[in-house]
């Protein structure tokens, strides 16, 4: 038994070395990533990455814009921790709104490069303003976590409905005009709206109040796609009454049409 014992013990070390260089083969990597999600216009954006194998060839890091340009590019030191940093100043080299891709590419030579990628949310702080469906309203917002879509009013509930696209947790601050939503108690004070997130209601911060608006602060999750806030009073639509008229004229006509036809279907006496 001992003599059977040792043999089995032997095989067991012999495999276990065996296995080993082809595990170290398998582990020639690098990763990527950012100290943040998603950025603001002004902020540094920090890159952090490991390489699993050390070795001659050099490391590039390459950052692109949402419609696919070349921002920034860099070759940071990789240290005897095997680990790599590279710094990048937001401003004027980044003008687009967006999702952002960092590439770290590590190669001993051309034919076998090892990339890395990761992605972040970026604002520039002058955010292009969208104009509400069908008025002139034009709110001013700073979001983090996503862009804002569209903006359009739904008079029947009395809301304001924003569609956005969340790339990660964030929150928008928006500034509402009165004469776009407002809402108040039948004495003339303020009330507080309603919120709802993808149809969950949730809470909001009051940032501040004047005469002409009330800015608030709404939090949203990764994947949202629409916020509605709802108040006593909201602007109607321009195009709402006109697509009204239109629609009365084409019913009117329907039914003179409709008349006329069973009047010539009529036999005559």
């Amino acid at each position: 038994m001992k003599v059977i014992s040792a043999i089995v013990l032997s095989a067991v070390m012999v495999a276990s070395l065996g296995l080993a260089p082809a595990f170290a083969q398998l582990s020639e990597y690098v990763t990527v990533e950012t100290d943040m999600q998603s950025y603001n216009e002004g902020d540094v954006i920090i890159v952090t990455g490991h390489v699993a194998q050390k070795h001659t060839g050099g490391i590039t890091i390459q950052v692109l814009s949402p419609s696919n340009n070349l921002v920034a590019v860099g070759q940071p030191t990789i240290g005897p921790d095997n680990m790599f940093t590279f710094m990048l100043s937001t401003g004027d080299i980044m003008k687009e709104e967006g999702m952002y891709t960092v590439k770290a590419t590590y190669s001993l030579h051309a034919n076998s490069p090892r990339v890395g990628q990761t992605m972040f949310m970026y604002t520039p702080i002058d955010t292009p303003g969208i104009i509400v469906d069908g008025t002139d309203f034009e709110p001013q917002y700073d979001i983090s976590g996503g862009i804002v879509t569209s903006m359009h009013t739904n008079p029947q509930s009395n809301s304001l409905i924003i569609s956005l696209d969340a790339m990660s947790d964030g929150q928008i601050t928006i500034t509402l005009p009165r004469e776009l939503i407002d809402f108040k108690s039948t004495d003339g004070t303020d009330e507080q709206f309603f919120t709802l997130v993808d149809g969950e209601e949730v809470w909001y911060t009051d940032v501040s109040s004047d005469a002409d608006s009330r800015t608030i602060t709404i939090e949203f999750m990764v994947g949202s796609s629409q916020i509605e806030i709802i108040g006593s009073s909201v602007a109607v639509p321009e195009f709402g009454t006109i697509a009204a008229l239109i629609l009365a004229v084409a019913i009117t006509s329907i039914i003179v049409m409709s008349a006329r036809s069973r009047l010539s279907l009529m036999p005559k006496l």
